[in-house]
C-alpha cells in the first residue's frame, strides 16, 4: 500500500480494513501473476530437472543481456568496465564474472543514483528497504520482471510442498495489520482474494495464542508462512497445551531455523517444514525440498557464486562468501553483489530428483525473541522494520536485560541526529508497547562474537508457555535443551 492508503486503513474499522486488504491484494494479483509470471513458471520448472548444461546456458544468455544493458544503460557499471578495458563481449560466461570487482554494500549505498538504469522510469519503480545484516539499513529499487520472478520462485517452491496458490493458508509475519492503538480481540485479518488470513506478529502472547489457532481452524487453514520464530511460539503452546494442530505445510524465512524449532513446529503441526531464503535485494532464491538434503538453488532467478576473500571462486564443497548476481532486475542490477553471508555449494544431487545446485543453509538471523512487560512476544524480523527507513546508522544491536527494558545500540553515521532517535524509539514503541523502557545509545562499534558474528538481538528474559518455561532461542550449543523448568508435552 502507499502512505496515503496506509493512513486511511489505520484509522478504518476492522470490516474496512478486510475489504481494504482485499482490494490490496487484488491489485498485487494483477500486477504480480500475469503473462510473464506464467512464462517464468514454466521456465523455472523446466530448469528444475535440466542438466547443468541447461542451467547454465538459461542463466549465461540472461548475463550476457544484463551486461549489455547495464553498459549501455548504467552508469556505474560503465564507468567500472571502462576502468578496466571491458566490453560486453567480455562478459558472457560465468567465470568471465570474476574480471568485475565485487559490489559491496557501501558501493550500493555510495553510488545508489549511479546504480539506476537510465531507462527505468522511478515512479514505476519499487524501493525496497532492507535492515541490513547488521542493523544497517539498505534500500534498493526493483521492476516489475522481478516481481513476476520472485513469485515465480516463490510458489514454484510452495508446489513442492503440493501446496498452491488459491488454497487457504495464514501469514504471521512482519506487517503491522492491527494498527497501534486500534484495541480488539481480533489479531487477524483477510486478503480474501489471496485466501490469506493475516495474523499479527505484535500480539502474541501465551493467552492470545489459543485465538489465533481458532481463527486458523475456522478459516480452514492447510499452511503457514512464518517466520522461524513466529512458527515455533506456536508450536511451544501447542505442546505446553498437549495439543497438535495438523497442517499441509509451514514455510518459514527470514531467519535462521534453528533444529530445536525444526523439531517442536513440525511435531506439533504434525508436517514438514520447508526453510527458504529470498533476500531483500532479490538477488538470490533457495529453498529446501521434502527430501531434507539442503537448498536448492533456483538458477533461473539469479547467479550464485562462492568466493575467499578476494573474490575467487571456492571449490565445491568448501565455504566462502556468498557473491550473487540477480538476472531479472534491469532496472538496478546487482552484479557480484556480496551478501555478507558465508555457505557452501554442495557436490551431490538431491535425492528428490531435482537437478537444481544444492548449498548449505546460511546463518543469516540466529536471534532472540524479545518478550515484553506485557508478556508478549516479539521476534528479531519484526524488530527489523523500524531501522528499514533509517539512513544515518552504521549498525546496531538490541539487548533486553529485563522484561521492562531494552538497550538500543547505535553506531551511528556522520549525519545521525536527535530527530534519527526520536523516530527510532517511535517506531519501537508501536511494536513492544509504551510500557517498554527503551534507551537508545551512541556507541563507536558493536562487540562481535566467536568467528566474528554480530548478535543483531541478545534477550536474558525467558519465554513462558503456561508452567512451562524456556531460555530465549539463541542457546549456545553446550547448553543444550533450551527447558529451563517444565516438560512441554506432559
Amino acid at each position: 500500500m502507499g502512505n496515503w492508503q496506509e493512513a486511511v486503513y489505520r484509522r478504518a474499522p476492522i470490516p474496512v480494513q478486510n475489504t481494504l486488504l482485499t482490494l490490496h491484494g487484488r491489485r498485487l494479483r494483477r500486477a504480480r501473476f500475469g503473462d510473464q509470471y506464467r512464462r517464468l513458471r514454466r521456465e523455472f520448472e523446466a530448469l528444475e530437472h535440466g542438466t547443468r548444461l541447461e542451467q547454465r546456458a538459461y542463466q549465461e544468455e540472461r548475463l550476457a543481456a544484463l551486461i549489455r544493458h547495464c553498459y549501455e544503460n548504467v552508469p556505474y557499471y560503465r564507468k567500472v568496465m571502462d576502468d578496466r578495458r571491458l566490453r560486453p563481449a567480455d562478459i558472457q560466461s560465468i567465470p568471465d564474472l570474476v574480471k568485475l570487482p565485487v559490489l559491496e554494500k557501501e558501493d550500493l549505498r555510495g553510488n545508489f543514483d549511479h546504480l539506476v538504469s537510465r531507462q527505468a522510469k522511478r515512479a514505476s519503480l519499487r524501493r525496497a528497504h532492507t535492515s541490513g545484516s547488521t542493523g544497517s539499513p539498505l534500500e534498493c529499487y526493483w521492476d516489475d520482471s522481478v516481481d513476476s520472478a520472485t513469485n515465480a520462485v516463490l510458489w514454484e517452491h510452495r508446489s513442492w510442498a503440493g501446496f498452491n496458490f488459491g488454497r487457504p493458508y495464514a501469514a504471521l509475519l512482519g506487517r503491522m495489520i492491527v494498527p497501534e492503538g486500534q484495541h480488539a480481540l481480533f489479531f487477524w485479518r483477510f486478503n480474501r482474494v489471496w485466501n490469506q488470513l493475516y495474523l499479527s506478529s505484535f500480539h502474541l502472547d501465551d493467552r492470545s495464542v489459543d485465538l489465533y489457532l481458532e481463527a486458523m481452524k475456522a478459516f480452514g487453514t492447510e499452511a503457514l508462512d512464518a517466520y522461524p520464530s513466529t512458527a515455533y511460539l506456536l508450536a511451544c503452546h501447542l505442546r505446553s497445551r498437549g495439543r497438535t494442530f495438523p497442517l499441509q505445510s509451514v514455510f518459514t524465512s527470514a531467519e535462521t531455523l534453528l533444529p530445536i524449532q525444526r523439531e517442536v513446529i513440525e511435531e506439533r503441526f504434525v508436517c514438514r517444514v520447508y526453510d527458504y531464503l529470498g533476500e531483500a535485494e532479490r538477488v538470490l532464491f533457495a529453498g529446501e525440498c521434502a527430501s531434507g538434503g539442503g537448498m536448492h538453488l533456483f538458477s533461473g532467478y539469479g547467479i550464485t557464486e562462492i568466493t575467499d576473500d578476494g573474490g575467487q571462486p571456492r571449490p565445491e564443497g568448501e565455504a566462502g562468501h556468498l557473491i550473487v548476481t540477480g538476472l531479472h532486475n534491469h532496472a538496478m542490477p546487482l552484479i557480484r553483489y556480496r551478501l555478507g553471508d558465508v555457505s557452501a555449494l554442495r557436490p551431490e544431487t538431491c535425492r528428490c530428483g531435482r537437478t537444481l545446485p544444492l548449498m548449505d543453509p546460511v546463518t543469516t538471523k540466529a536471534e532472540d525473541i524479545v518478550v515484553t512487560p506485557e508478556g508478549r512476544f516479539v521476534s528479531s524480523s519484526t524488530l527489523t522494520h523500524p531501522f528499514k527507513p533509517m539512513k544515518n546508522i552504521l549498525a546496531s544491536q538490541i539487548v533486553q536485560e529485563t522484561s521492562d527494558s531494552l538497550v538500543v545500540r547505535i553506531v551511528p553515521r556522520p549525519a545521525y541526529s536527535d530527530h534519527d532517535t526520536r523516530v527510532l524509539v517511535s517506531e519501537f514503541r508501536k511494536r513492544v508497547g509504551a510500557s517498554m523502557k527503551i534507551d537508545v545509545v551512541l556507541v563507536d562499534s558493536i562487540r562481535r562474537g566467536p568467528g566474528g558474528k554480530l548478535r543483531w538481538v541478545i534477550s536474558k528474559v525467558p519465554l513462558r508457555f503456561g508452567a512451562d518455561t524456556l531460555r530465549n532461542l539463541f542457546a549456545p550449543p553446550d547448553e543444550g535443551d533450551p527447558r529451563v523448568g517444565g516438560d512441554p508435552g506432559d
